[in-house]
């Protein structure tokens, strides 16, 4: 890396959501870590909401908490430097992957990543498709993994999505799918076509879903609403493996009530829910953290063509803001920033 090398970094200013791209020295990469030259990176979910304020009480404990900050937790690229002990990577290849919750993310012109949280692209592979992927396909297969449900044990098995048509629903319903599983998903009218054709074998309108629902279903994930969650428990069957959900209310907790009442507070709801489980049934919630196995499940998926997500929106940094409205207005399709 040449010295005093300077890259772009769209800046999240604070909760009014306001943005800026601020030009900053780059580092050279620890050992472990590369230097990716950004080709895109996605706006999720999650980036729209701390950029919001959201999660800032619990993420300060790992310095993600504090603004201005740098957010975007997804990345794909071109490797432009290696940190000691980096030997899987080479300069000039194109990778993918994901970043943890931290303050300085992805939506940038180079970033700095663990060389174990990138997967090596093959010729020929989208960049801007694999960008919109690592994020939420990590966190689905954290939830499908917290409700008990693996690769080996899922042929056969009854399970039930709610929030099938977004990210991770999709992405849920292409690896169930995949792997064997027999899944009804939970959707909009509108949206039952792509929940069919992503692998759900019945779509149930969402308006009112648990109507026509049986306890019948061997593991059940709630990507959708809180409020849904102990009725979608309620439809596992006696001898379930489990059920997930990623619209758990954990960083609001202590968000809203601070640090004591806010641990009280979710250990109350925690111990609510995992009561209504059936006997022996696993009950997560689930927290984003790169994970090797999710990202080597990634890697198989993509390479076979089974996984993949439609883009609606790419931006430069200048134009970030426009991204995050897509985002923020529940829009189809995934939003990326194009940093070059």
């Amino acid at each position: 890396m040449v010295t005093n090398a300077t890259g772009a970094t769209l800046v999240c200013l604070g909760p009014s959501s306001s943005f800026e791209v601020r030009q900053v020295l780059r580092r050279k990469p620890a050992a472990g870590e590369i230097e990716v030259a950004v080709a895109a990176a996605s706006v999720n979910p999650i980036d729209v909401r701390r950029a919001q304020g959201y999660g800032r009480r619990l993420l300060s404990l790992v310095g993600a908490g504090r603004f201005p900050m740098v957010l975007g937790n997804d990345v794909a690229g071109t490797v432009t430097a290696l940190g000691d002990n980096v030997d899987a990577f080479k300069i000039g290849d194109r990778v993918y992957g994901v970043k943890p919750p931290s303050a300085e993310g992805s939506h940038a012109s180079h970033v700095l990543v663990k060389a174990t949280h990138v997967l090596l692209a093959r010729a020929g592979q989208d960049l801007q498709a694999l960008a919109a992927l690592p994020y939420s396909f990590v966190t689905m297969w954290l939830a499908v993994r917290g409700a008990g449900l693996t690769r080996q044990n899922a042929a056969g098995k009854q399970v039930l999505i709610h929030g099938a048509a977004g990210g991770l629903g999709t992405l849920a319903l292409q690896m169930m799918s995949a792997w064997g599983a027999s899944v009804t998903a939970i959707a909009r009218p509108p949206d039952f076509a792509a929940c069919q054709e992503a692998g759900a074998l019945e779509v149930v309108d969402n308006s009112k879903p648990f109507a026509t629902l049986s306890r019948t279903f061997d593991a059940t994930l709630n990507f959708a609403a809180w409020d849904d969650d102990l009725a979608l428990i309620g439809t596992l069957r006696d001898g379930a493996l489990g059920h997930a959900t990623t619209v758990h209310p954990l960083l609001a907790n202590f968000d809203e009530v601070g640090w004591l009442r806010g641990a009280l507070k979710t250990l109350s709801d925690k111990r609510r829910h995992r009561a209504a489980l059936p006997k022996n049934g696993r009950y997560a919630w689930t927290v984003f953290k790169p994970e090797t196995p999710a990202l080597q499940e990634l890697r198989e998926l993509v390479e076979q063509r089974r996984v993949g997500l439609p883009i609606a929106v790419r931006e430069s940094l200048a134009g970030a803001a426009q991204a995050f409205d897509h985002v923020k207005k529940g829009r189809r399709g995934r939003a990326l920033i194009l940093p070059g």
